[in-house]
């Protein structure tokens, strides 16, 4: 992998079932030994072989077997099977997962479909997220479900933690903001560090010694502060908000210098607007849209950042390591530094930007009759909001060239939600919130991302450029990552089928034969407060989609082919599109600079990492707006059932919290072991009752039951 700032911890994630081995493996020995090791089990699977029977299989061809079987049973691709022998992991019930820790210590590893419940005593040292080797001990009531060890830790996740600093006996310890790390962890300072008990510090993690200690780095202030709160997440998984000074400069460089008209499509005469939220600062897409003889022609500009970013370049190095965007309450940790990213990559209006557009023409119906993609330059007309957007789709809009332009627009993306819903894709609507702050910077509410017709419109025709470029992807065998979406799994259809039970639904025949069958469910629901419980167990049910080099459909879009293509500045499988595209473009041949398994692998854990932050973010805004409104009253619904009390989800706050046996029995309402009369989709009024932002803890008060 290439060398960077960031994120820093998971840096050599490997795809550990892939038996390809890459340079990085070898770790300066034989590359070829490590291939051939591997490659003789994948020809004898079930074998069990000494080192001597390894080296005469292989007729000692390779004089660096012994490294490269040792790299190779560190990296988990081959594993002890008893008296001097090694086989392959699956082999002997091993695999390799992450692990999703408790805050009691235990959890579980997700490996191929199947869960491996690990108790707190077989977690063997292991962290939150760490990637880990696990061993099946013994089946569990339920298909695929099992009880497991973790044999060893192949790649820590986390280099530090943030937490309170707390004095313990003479010593200090660091108890961890995120609540499924081990408390009282020991605290070491340099003897001239003055610090305070309660503040919220950030510290390195040192796994060295036979227990896990930390050391101080940096305070980061109070923790009852929205944005040193923000600051620990943002040191916890491992992001950095700057950039290199040698990186800024050559990025300054880049974009003061001009670029060539010659061999782009001009489409500055195109009627043009970018639609972004409110506070969007980097405009990577814009559309146009041309009506002649019934022929729709809808233009998809996106900015040319292959332009700037080239293959191998310092910049591409950057924004590999980095993946993505990170989107959080109040900031943007950006992929690419923002002289480029809000400056020369910007689709900003009245100014001439280099672009890449996908053209289609779309008949009557909505069908797509061709398309091609061609680099341009462009100049957007209008930078609109998806508040003004709206205003003219419902034809309420100030200026008649915009009127007409919006008009057309929205009969096109009306034709193709028919024609996506004729396929059976499947549409989740939002569940994704925005944090209002006050004017101390404290959140003071939360706003719902609307699916109106003006987001609907940009994700139609976004999904349109995406799928034309995968299309000419797959037929020019480009090397690019697809977006892949499988269909979900039999154990995962079947505990959808119970879980839409509860909430008196029927899933036909228990299976989802395709994903219409569940948009009717979720159009059932509009409106209800069990739409977003809904969508969580379909979420729950479905496979990821995932970034792969090879295609194999996307399920939920109902696509035979799909990738990302519309957002260079802030994704790196867009960019690596663009690149391809543009090296085609000059005659060369597009090569990847690393394998595309890694780089695929880096994109997913740069995704499933920003993702995770995002929504501690939010989790911990949810929680201090809830602390200045200890006694108010919220709708909720329930979401899980334990014999201590009901979890419930609030209406309007992204978050859950617990409503206890006792306090539900104090509230008048009778409560069994099973949980009677609440169920999963329970709807009822609670109170706060008490929250604790560090523990992630939200204590809720039954006022009374709405509907059983």
């Amino acid at each position: 992998m290439k060398a960077g700032l960031f994120p820093f911890w998971f840096l050599s994630v490997k795809r550990y079932t892939d038996m390809s081995v890459s340079r990085s493996d070898a770790s300066g020995s034989n590359t070829e030994a490590l291939d051939a090791v591997l490659e003789l089990f994948q020809r004898e699977p079930s074998s069990r072989l000494t080192f001597r029977q390894i080296a005469t299989r292989l007729e000692g061809s390779h004089p660096d077997l012994s490294g490269a079987v040792e790299i190779l049973v560190e990296n988990g691709r081959l594993w002890p099977a008893g008296g001097g022998r090694y086989a392959l992991p699956s082999e002997l019930g091993i695999s390799s997962g992450t692990i999703i820790k408790r805050s009691d210590g235990s959890g579980f590893v997700r490996t191929d479909g199947e869960r491996i419940e690990i108790d707190a005593r077989n977690a063997s040292g292991s962290l939150d997220r760490d990637l880990v080797m696990v061993r099946k001990l013994e089946p569990l009531p339920g298909e695929g479900r099992y009880r497991g060890k973790v044999e060893t830790v192949l790649k820590r996740r986390r280099q530090g933690v943030s937490g309170i600093a707390r004095k313990k006996g003479r010593k200090w310890v660091i108890d961890p903001v995120n609540p499924v790390l081990p408390r009282e962890i020991p605290l070491r300072t340099v003897s001239d560090t003055v610090i305070a008990q309660g503040r919220l510090i950030f510290a390195s993690l040192d796994y060295s010694g036979r227990k896990l200690a930390a050391d101080l780095k940096k305070d980061l202030g109070s923790p009852a502060s929205p944005g040193a709160l923000i600051d620990s997440v943002v040191l916890d998984h491992g992001f950095h908000d700057e950039f290199s000074q040698s990186l800024l400069k050559k990025a300054e460089e880049l974009a003061s210098e001009p670029w060539p008209l010659e061999g782009r499509e001009d489409f500055r005469d195109l009627l043009t607007v970018t639609i972004d939220p409110v506070d969007a600062r980097d405009f990577d897409d814009a559309v146009s849209l041309v009506i002649e003889d019934g022929i729709r022609t809808l233009y998809v500009h996106i900015a040319d950042v292959a332009h700037y970013v080239a293959p191998g370049s310092q910049l591409d190095d950057e924004a590999e390591l980095r993946g993505t965007s990170v989107y959080l309450p109040d900031r943007v940790l950006p992929m690419l530094p923002q002289v480029l990213s809000n400056g020369a990559c910007s689709l900003k209006p009245d100014e001439e930007r280099p672009a890449r557009t996908v053209v289609m023409k779309f008949d009557r119906s909505g069908e797509r009759l061709e398309f091609t993609i061609v680099p341009s330059v462009i100049r957007s007309d209008r930078r609109m909001t998806y508040e003004e957007a709206l205003e003219y789709l419902e034809d309420n809009g100030a200026e008649d060239k915009f009127r007409q332009l919006f008009e057309s627009m929205g009969t096109l993306s009306a034709d193709l939600d028919s024609l996506r819903e004729s396929r059976g894709a499947l549409d989740l609507g939002s569940s994704e919130y925005r944090v209002v702050f006050g004017e101390d910077g404290w959140p003071e509410g939360f706003r719902l991302v609307p699916a109106d017709r003006a987001h609907r419109l940009i994700e139609n025709f976004m999904v349109e450029a995406n799928r034309a470029v995968a299309d000419y992807c797959m037929w020019s065998d480009l090397p690019v990552l697809f977006r892949v979406h499988d269909e979900p799994a039999k154990i995962s259809e079947e505990r959808l089928a119970r879980q839409l039970e509860l909430l008196d639904i029927t899933l036909p025949g228990g299976k989802i034969h395709d994903p219409s069958v569940l948009k009717k469910i979720l159009d059932s629901l509009r409106g209800s407060p069990l739409h977003d419980l809904a969508v969580e167990y379909i979420l729950r049910s479905m496979r990821k989609a995932v970034y792969l080099p090879s295609n194999t459909g996307h399920f939920g879009l109902a696509l035979r082919s799909y990738l990302h293509f519309t957002s260079p500045i802030r994704r790196y499988p867009d960019l690596l599109v663009h690149q391809a595209l543009a090296m085609q473009e000059k005659g060369d041949i597009p090569l990847l600079d690393s394998s595309p398994a890694e780089i695929a692998e880096s994109s997913n854990a740069s995704e499933d990492n920003a993702e995770s932050a995002e929504k501690e973010a939010d989790e911990l805004m949810a929680m201090l707006f809830l602390s200045r409104n200890i006694g108010k009253a919220f709708n909720g619904v329930v979401t899980g059932i334990k014999n201590f009390g009901v979890f419930v989800r609030l209406e309007g706050v992204p978050v859950e919290g617990l409503a206890h046996r006792s306090d539900i029995l104090r509230a008048g309402i009778p409560f069994t072991e099973f949980g009677g009369p609440y169920h999963e989709g329970s709807l009822l009024r609670v109170e706060v009752l008490a929250v604790n932002p560090m523990e992630r803890k939200l204590s809720l008060k039954p006022v009374r039951l709405l509907r059983e």
